[in-house]
């Protein structure tokens, strides 16, 4: 009888056997399948980082008190060093202390385990459980806070992103709830799902700081109109005090001609993207007009219609400028070489009507005056008034003979300044502002004067009530071509005079024109339309820089500049 009992233990042995090991498989399959699953529920949470809604410590309180009592989370930064980027406890209390305590202190880059270890080797550290408290603690900074923190137990897996280790995660539990070797698999795995959301979450970082603080205005459209994003540069290109003044903004109205738009998504639709487009915006503050390069490429969806815009545009409207400027200089110079050669010609007519004339008269031979009427007399002052209109011809074409030489331009102010006192009317008050420290100019100073008097008179005349004349001279220093006033000033050391008054002001097509011969805004016989053109021929011819800058109802100033003589500058 005694082997039928022997027989039953035995069974009833297997069978506890079988039990267990099935207990346990269920369990590790209940396990594996609470890890799985919390890997997916940190998955979602790692999504979220990219859009800054949620933070390292919200994903790792996805793993605390189920997976770990307490977790960190180590980084390496560009510079090599270690930071501590996320410290999350089971224990709120507890959880301050560690983190307060380890910001206090450096990582110790060379503790034999644990994440320094991992960041070294980039391998795996697993320490089972309490019996090897004392290896633990080895090289920590705090042993005693850290055993209060529970140091049963640790995993320590590395965090690798292009093939290289970023960082490393480590899991802590308290003595009795161990790791094995099972339990280093998916927290590996945990590691590389991190790194990856880590490593996107930097590359969209740095995408969107490229496109906030990229020198191009970027920005981001709907084809319905509606923005969707755009940077700084974009906003103040186009006027704006915020990017989200913009994004408030329909896409139609940042277009100087709203059809415009529409003129570019068709062209987008049928090309997929555009390079180099030129286009006119419109400022949001003043209304003036943008005239910028459109670079975009158009996103479609599956039935192939355009579904957003995104791109950049080029302001060029300092180039714009400066191909207007050079079209009206070279307007001008056709012009000058028009009026120029008809002035010669004249010229050598009116010499002959005007010896003539002289040769009448000193033999005698002229025609009968009729009361206070002399025929020759008159023909004599018309004809030299028609050489005076051939001599500011030829400066406006710059034919005239200069005698350059050494001016102050604080001397050809005062110098003139009683006489044109005298040229304008008490209602106008003549303004001296000159700065002492300017140095002088190789140019004609009779021409000189002549240019100051053509503005002065120019500006009185747009004063008929009175107002104020400045004369203002000044240094303006240009060390590149971005600095200039004008795209066409070469680096240096100029002599700036300008004159500026608080007259009427000029429209854009006024000023435009301004300087053409024979162009004029005062009353049929007020005037001949040679003021300006003068003045911009003289400086021509002497080598200078001419521009107005004028606005309607505030006034006008015109603005001459010299290259500073060498002597001056020595």
């Amino acid at each position: 009888m005694w082997w039928i009992v022997l027989l039953r233990l035995a069974v009833a042995a297997v069978m506890v056997t079988v039990i267990v090991r099935l207990v346990q498989v269920r369990r590790r399959e209940r396990e594996a399948t609470e890890r799985w699953a919390m890997i997916s529920e940190v998955s979602v949470g790692l999504a979220e980082i990219v859009r800054a809604d949620t933070t390292l410590e919200d994903v790792l309180r996805l793993l605390v008190p189920g997976f770990a009592d307490w977790c960190a989370l180590h980084l390496i930064e560009d510079d090599g060093k270690v930071h501590r980027a996320a410290v999350v406890h089971l224990d709120p209390q507890l959880e301050r202390r560690v983190r307060a305590r380890l910001s206090e202190v450096p990582f110790v880059a060379d503790a034999p385990l644990g994440p320094a270890k991992v960041i070294r080797t980039g391998e795996p550290d697993l320490l089972h459980d309490a019996s090897t408290q004392g290896q633990l603690l080895a090289g920590q900074v705090d042993p005693v806070l850290l055993r209060d923190a529970g140091m049963g137990s640790r995993i320590s897996v590395p965090l690798r992103a292009r093939q290289k280790t970023i960082g490393a995660l480590s899991l802590h539990r308290r003595a009795g709830r161990a790791y094995d070797e099972g339990d280093v698999e998916w927290a590996q795995e945990l590691a590389r799902r991190i790194a990856m959301s880590i490593e996107n979450a930097r590359l969209y970082a740095d995408a969107r700081r490229l496109f906030e603080q990229s020198a191009s205005a970027n920005w981001v459209t709907t084809s319905d109109g509606r923005i969707l994003a755009c940077n700084q540069m974009f906003a103040q290109l186009l006027g704006f005090d915020s990017i989200d003044a913009v994004l408030n903004t329909p896409a139609a109205d940042l277009y100087d001609d709203p059809d415009e738009r529409d003129r570019l998504l068709d062209e987008l639709r049928s090309q997929r993207r555009i390079a180099g487009r030129e286009a006119s915006f419109k400022r949001h503050d003043d209304g003036r007009t943008v005239f910028a390069l459109v670079h975009a490429f158009g996103e479609f969806d599956d039935a192939g219609e355009l579904r957003r815009l995104t791109g950049f545009i080029v302001d060029r409207s300092a180039q714009k400028d400066l191909e207007e400027q050079l079209r009206q200089s070279q307007r001008l110079e056709a012009v000058g070489q028009l009026a120029g050669g008809i002035a010669h010609d004249f010229n050598n007519l009116l010499t002959v009507i005007i010896g003539c004339a002289d040769l009448m008269a000193m033999d005698g031979d002229r025609p009968a005056v009729e009361g206070d009427h002399d025929p020759l007399d008159e023909l004599t002052k018309a004809a030299r008034r028609a050489a005076a209109l051939t001599q500011q011809l030829l400066a406006f074409s710059r034919r005239q003979i200069l005698q350059p030489r050494l001016v102050s331009l604080n001397d050809s102010l005062r110098g003139v300044h009683t006489m044109l006192r005298r040229l304008v009317r008490e209602n106008v008050m003549i303004v001296l502002n000159l700065d002492p420290r300017i140095g002088r100019v190789r140019v004609d100073p009779g021409q000189i004067d002549q240019v100051i008097v053509n503005l002065l008179l120019n500006s009185a005349y747009a004063m008929p009530d009175g107002g104020t004349i400045t004369l203002s001279t000044t240094y303006i220093d240009i060390v590149d071509g971005n600095s200039a006033p004008r795209p066409d000033m070469a680096p240096g050391t100029y002599i700036a005079l300008v004159v500026r008054d608080t007259g009427a002001g000029m429209d854009e097509g006024t000023r435009n024109r301004a300087f053409e011969p024979f162009f004029t805004t005062k009353p049929l016989g007020k005037g001949t339309g040679l003021g300006l053109s003068t003045v911009y021929g003289i400086i021509k011819q002497s080598g200078g820089y001419v521009w107005i800058e004028s606005e309607l109802a505030v006034g006008t100033a015109v603005t001459i500049c010299f290259l500073a003589a060498k002597e001056a500058a020595a």
